[in-house]
């Protein structure tokens, strides 16, 4: 697992080396800086999970990509080289909020991001992880990332209607509610003391019920299409927060 996370961190990271040969000598070129980099905390609805491409069809791969060109597909007026946002996509799957302080946390901060988004409470919430341990957890990332990292912007999701998910069509769907509630009051609340950015995802993708293209054939993660409406979403959480 370290190793599969060096090898991520490094990819997301490294700038691309060209050769080109002047005069008769081989010299490196490195690509541009990047203007931004952001780093996405998160599982498998993080990685791309239910996706055709994980790498380029995750949300945080779209929304990378909206972050560099406006959200609109037009370039800013700015050098290619200037306007490049370099994505470090830490999402594991299976990851709950207590191995990501372990595992996530310090390649997040090694990485030195300009943004970092954290989406990181639905596989706690499913394996009856209790909302005060959940909260425990949280509350360690985000005081560890402020520490380290005084300067980042933080954007945390919360969780989704769940009861709208094909998966949960035969569960006890008022307890799946509390549990929802429960867990995004916890949210909420660390937020509010950590004054960061929520992306209100449960009121936000209420559209859930009349677009079931949004959902993968698993009956759980998002699809491409959805984990689209998912970049959509964020951007426009964080523009009207005005941190980008």
């Amino acid at each position: 697992m370290l190793f599969l996370l060096a090898m991520l961190f490094l990819a997301g990271c490294s700038s691309p080396l060209t050769g080109q040969e002047h005069n008769g000598k081989l010299t490196i070129q490195t690509a541009p800086q990047a203007r931004m980099t952001y780093v996405a905390i998160g599982a498998s609805d993080t990685y791309g999970t239910g996706s055709k491409n994980p790498r380029t069809e995750s949300w945080p791969a779209v929304l990378s990509r909206m972050l560099a060109h406006n959200g609109d597909g037009k370039m800013q007026e700015q050098s290619l080289g200037q306007n490049t946002v370099r994505l470090i996509n830490l999402g594991i799957p299976g990851m709950h909020a207590h191995d990501a302080l372990g595992v996530e946390l310090p390649v997040a901060i090694d990485a030195h991001p300009n943004l970092i988004t954290v989406w990181l409470a639905v596989n706690d919430l499913v394996d009856n992880v209790p909302p005060s341990s959940y909260a425990q957890d949280l509350e360690r990332l985000l005081q560890d990332l402020q520490t380290k990292l005084p300067h980042v912007r933080i954007v945390i999701a919360n969780v989704p209607d769940l009861t709208l998910l094909p998966r949960f069509s035969s569960t006890d769907t008022t307890q799946l509610a509390h549990s929802v509630a429960s867990y995004n009051a916890v949210i909420q609340s660390v937020v509010d003391r950590h004054h960061v950015v929520l992306i209100d995802l449960f009121q936000a993708w209420q559209e859930l019920a009349s677009h079931p293209e949004f959902i993968s054939d698993d009956g759980f993660h998002p699809s491409t299409a959805g984990y689209a409406r998912l970049a959509q979403l964020f951007y426009q959480g964080m523009k009207q927060h005005r941190i980008i």
